[in-house]
């Protein structure tokens, strides 16, 4: 997240929205956040302003709380969208929560369970450390990238091209037992690309966005190509010349979700 988070309250009931505030800014003191009790409202934020995180219920006063998550998911990059439902198991058992949503939490857990979900959600930055996949086959920018990821406590395993990157990861579970996240420059020798890799493990080892998240390091400013990449199952993309700031910053953030992701399915299992 950025210095200064931004959440997204969306529930019809003002005593739940009042609820919630108090307790993600309990959490998270400086934490700017925006109460919505209608769809409508959450778009219309949504097409104007940043946020960090969305908290929406099911029922809305206008419309269905999928309906904010399916918005996201066609026009921003991976913005974590979690569903907070009285309603969330007859969804789950009918399977009517799709791969929009980030993660769900059941209103009667109440407000201890959902304080004690926020806090392993929105965890400070300095804790969080993981391992990445990082494929560029610049030695001298990788270099760089490297030691500065290292700095931020990160474990990075480099390859030069796709093919290798592909080696390392021959299935699922070996990917998800390796990495908490890949990233890579767009272009690649050998006339490679990040499509290739991406394809590859969004679509031959089905891992999507939340198990396997994506930063991809592009120097094509052209808005449409970025939004096809975003499309294709990157979770978030970063300039060139990189800041390296927003770098890990947006490696961080990435990770956060996925292994809160992880610890809840293995807490579950």
């Amino acid at each position: 997240m950025t210095d200064s988070h931004k959440v997204l309250i969306a529930d019809s009931s003002k005593l739940a929205r009042t609820m919630t505030e108090k307790l993600v800014k309990k959490i998270k003191p400086y934490t700017d956040v925006i109460a919505v009790s209608s769809v409508a409202e959450a778009l219309e934020h949504l097409k104007e302003h940043r946020v960090d995180l969305i908290l929406t219920a099911l029922r809305l006063k206008d419309d269905d709380g999928t309906k904010i998550c399916a918005y996201v998911r066609e026009n921003h990059h991976y913005l974590p969208v979690i569903v907070v439902s009285g309603d969330v198991d007859n969804r789950l058992k009918e399977r009517l929560l799709g791969s929009d949503v980030t993660d769900y939490m059941d209103k009667a857990a109440g407000q201890k369970g959902l304080e004690i979900f926020l806090s392993g959600l929105l965890q400070p930055e300095d804790q969080i450390n993981g391992k990445i996949l990082y494929i560029e086959d610049s030695a001298v920018v990788a270099h760089a990238t490297k030691k500065l990821l290292q700095n931020h406590n990160l474990d990075i395993t480099h390859t030069l091209s796709v093919t290798d990157a592909k080696a390392l990861i021959p299935d699922a579970e070996s990917a998800a037992e390796q990495f908490d996240l890949v990233l890579t420059d767009y272009y690649l020798k050998n006339n490679e690309t990040a499509m290739d890799i991406l394809k590859y493990v969004r679509s031959e080892l089905g891992l999507d966005k939340i198990d396997m998240p994506f930063v991809i390091m592009t120097g094509d400013e052209n808005t449409e190509n970025q939004k096809k990449i975003l499309q294709s199952g990157a979770n978030d993309l970063i300039g060139k010349p990189v800041n390296q700031e927003a770098l890990v910053k947006k490696i961080k953030f990435q990770i956060r979700f996925t292994q809160f992701h992880r610890a809840k399915t293995a807490q579950a299992d």
